[in-house]
């Protein structure tokens, strides 16, 4: 049995967040618009695969392997790119390899052992509202919690620049004293992901479909008790005595929270384009793409004949499936998997040596399936794929195409498919952030 079977949902639990509440709004960006402000107008074109295929500084790899050394032979389908963060308004900056590529979350994360390593001071960011108070963060995923606080720092990728951006710094090496609040552990399922070999790499780069992380519910919540106030239900942030080491919930405004790098980019910024090459259902030891930054903002990065499907306020759509509509589904490129449920495909047992086997499922042979995605417009597409047993695939493998596991039970996320990264693989994917126009359609939506 394979050894490395560990499952990744790196989808923000959402529950705080409703319609117009988890972006914010940060006005509207250029509607087919091509190159101007100085980036790239280079041409696209179409591989074989049918991936859109583009270069110019709106434009970063992505590449699927084994990942960072500290994650110890890491696992499969986690795409990865590099970001460079700098102190605010100057050149003492740091390249940070090995940054999880995530359509499911919004924002971006760095361990502090890789913001070390790399040779860049870590300052807290300070509680407007407290003074001699940092600013901390406690959000939890769908197979977790991060915890760990605030810091400014300008973020290029590529040739994008998101300057003055709250970076959310995962407290993996105990720099941070105060510990993580219960009421979020206990969200997070009391699984700490502070770690890289949790992760998988050095950090998340959460490029989905909303501006900030949390949004109106954490700017509006109220210091104190009552029904307004900010408890960890309705907000991820903490400002924390550093000498007591207490932390309480606060607000933040919109500006300060952790929001999408895109979003604050100058011209590129209403969404992504994520693209990778086909892969056989075998799979295969990696493989390389592209994440494009814009839509219909330059010459590459167009948005022809995808079905657009528009999402809800909690950036999801509907898949029916076997008859049953999975009203919470979703885009995830961060899910190694696609995890839906379905008891007649045999689930694998778990072992001594590999006691996340039961994540995934074990059919005797290949099970082929589809499966209808359906948006808030109205738009329809049928999606194929296919589902081998966990045990078919070589341990030297990190693309696998054909995995897949059942869908855990989550009260906030509700009945869903979770369309993970082998549904990325042989097409671009488009997310489209909220509020924003793009090719004509305002956010949110996926494309593809």
């Amino acid at each position: 049995m394979r050894g490395m079977s560990a499952h990744f949902r790196w989808t923000v639990l959402l529950g705080l967040c409703v319609l117009a509440g988890c972006g914010g709004g940060s006005g509207s960006s250029p509607s087919g618009s091509t190159g101007s402000s100085g980036s790239s107008t280079s041409s696209s074109s179409s591989s074989s695969s049918g991936v859109s295929s583009s270069s110019g500084s709106n434009v970063v790899t992505v590449t699927v392997n084994q990942g960072p050394p500290a994650a110890d032979g890491g696992t499969f389908n986690i795409p990865y790119t590099s970001v460079t963060v700098c102190q605010p308004g100057t050149t003492t900056c740091a390249t940070i390899n090995d940054v999880l590529v995530d359509t499911g979350s919004y924002g971006l994360r760095i361990m502090a052992s890789a913001l070390a390593l790399a040779g860049l001071t870590q300052a807290d960011l300070a509680d407007p509202n407290n003074p001699g108070n940092t600013l901390a963060e406690c959000l939890p995923f769908a197979d977790g919690y991060t915890w760990g606080p605030l810091m400014g720092l300008d973020v290029s990728i590529g040739g994008e620049r998101a300057p003055g951006a709250s970076v959310n710094i995962i407290d993996d090496n105990g720099t941070f004293a105060p510990a993580a609040p219960s009421g979020c552990v206990t969200m997070g399922n009391n699984n700490s992901l502070n770690s890289v070999a949790a992760f998988d790499a050095n950090g998340v780069l959460g490029v989905g479909v909303f501006d900030q992380d949390c949004g109106a519910s954490c700017a509006e919540c109220s210091v104190g008790s009552g029904g307004g106030a900010c408890n960890s239900s309705n907000d991820i942030y903490y400002t924390c005595d550093l000498a007591t080491k207490s932390c309480g919930s606060t607000p933040v405004a919109l500006t300060l929270q952790v929001r999408n790098p895109v979003a604050l980019f100058a011209v590129d910024n209403n969404g992504v384009i994520l693209a990778l090459p086909s892969v056989p259902p075998a799979g295969q030891t990696d493989a390389s793409g592209t994440l494009t930054f814009g839509i219909a903002t330059e010459a590459n990065n167009a948005l022809g004949n995808q079905t657009i499907l528009t999402l809800d306020g909690y950036g999801n759509f509907t898949t029916t499936y076997k008859g049953q509509p999975l009203t919470g589904s979703f885009i995830d490129s961060g899910s190694n998997g696609l995890y839906f449920p379905d008891s007649s495909i045999t689930v694998c047992p778990n072992t001594q040596s590999n006691s996340s086997a039961s994540d995934f499922y074990c059919p005797a042979s290949p099970v082929s399936e589809t499966a209808l995605n359906q948006g808030l417009n109205g738009a329809m597409s049928t999606v194929p794929f296919e589902i081998m047993s966990l045990n078919s695939f070589n341990d030297n493998f990190y693309a696998l195409s054909t995995i897949g596991g059942p869908a855990t039970v989550n009260a906030m996320l509700g009945s869903y498919f979770d369309w993970g990264l082998p549904f990325f693989y042989g097409q671009s994917v488009y997310v489209a952030i909220e509020g924003m126009t793009a090719g004509g359609t305002v956010g949110p939506y996926d494309a593809y």
